[in-house]
């Protein structure tokens, strides 16, 4: 449990997600979800129409229309092993070994949500059919970040997922983001702000939303090195939290003592295609990334 609690502190990614706990006796979840991708008058829940009617006036009937999510718990875990001398002369032998397991455990997790292919592993954001691709503009210059990248991108995240929106970037991108203007006459103004401490805010900001470089955006220039993600929109279940072990008899012969910490859980989007709103001309998701610029 010390562990788990770890994972999702330090987080960022891990502790966004929409969390299920399975129970005993299964090791899955199959939900029915709505089958919603377009707005439009008589597609709204999938196929729900309402009517305006006089007195006495019949009404057409019609239903929501119901999809599937599955999700098996897969298991990622960690082994060490370090001999009993070094446990003995060392006391928080056993706490450094509790600490690298709960990042490995993190980082696999949470790159398993922002890239994972869903083989043996959770199924990730970036690529997703649910997730909107934002094309780069017209003779922009490779591996850069420009303005009208970042409206657009929040043009085409869906309206309802701003108040748990947040930018993921890898580090790289940062230069771009301090280097963006609005250009106003002759001159310009600075679009972006960056945090101002501690005690007003932990990040910088875009938009005002968060700004978190994370190790698992893709590098500057490439598809996933910015995404703007509602991450409660992301569905996981985990079944029993991080089980730690230790046993002296594998490593008996050479006096060492084995850890081992394992965790099971799965994830994937909750949406199967992004949305066509009632009135507009683009698609919207939960989660928007930028096309390659090269």
């Amino acid at each position: 449990s010390g562990i788990e609690q770890r994972m999702y502190e330090m987080g960022q990614v891990l502790s966004r997600v929409r969390q299920v706990e399975i129970g005993a006796n299964s090791n899955g979840l199959v939900l029915r979800t709505i089958d919603e991708t377009s707005r439009a008058t008589g597609s709204r829940w999938g196929g729900v129409r309402g009517y305006w009617v006089d007195e006495a006036d019949s009404i057409t009937d019609s239903k929501p229309k119901f999809g599937r999510l599955e999700l098996k718990l897969r298991k990622v875990a960690a082994l060490g092993y370090t001999t009993d001398e070094l446990l003995a002369d060392a006391a928080a032998m056993t706490s450094i070994y509790d600490t690298a397991f709960t990042e490995e455990l993190t980082f696999l997790v949470e790159d398993g949500i922002i890239n994972g292919d869903g083989a043996a592993k959770p199924l990730g954001i970036v690529g997703h059919a649910a997730t909107v691709s934002v094309a780069k503009e017209t003779g922009q210059a490779a591996a850069t970040f420009v303005y009208e990248n970042a409206i657009k991108m929040r043009m085409r995240q869906w309206g309802k997922s701003r108040p748990n929106a947040v930018w993921f970037i890898n580090q790289d991108l940062e230069q771009q983001l301090h280097q963006m203007t609005l250009n106003v006459g002759t001159g310009g103004v600075p679009v972006y702000l960056p945090a101002g401490g501690v005690s007003v805010s932990g990040y910088d900001s875009l938009f005002g939303k968060p700004v978190i470089p994370i190790e698992y955006c893709a590098t500057l220039g490439t598809v996933g090195d910015i995404i703007l993600a509602d991450l409660s929109q992301y569905l996981m279940i985990r079944k029993g939290g991080v089980q730690q072990a230790s046993s002296m008899h594998v490593k008996f012969t050479t006096d060492e003592m084995t850890f081992r910490a394992t965790y099971r859980c799965d994830g994937q989007p909750g949406w199967t295609a992004p949305l066509t709103p009632f009135k507009g001309s683009v698609t919207l998701s939960p989660i928007v990334t930028l096309a390659t610029r090269a």
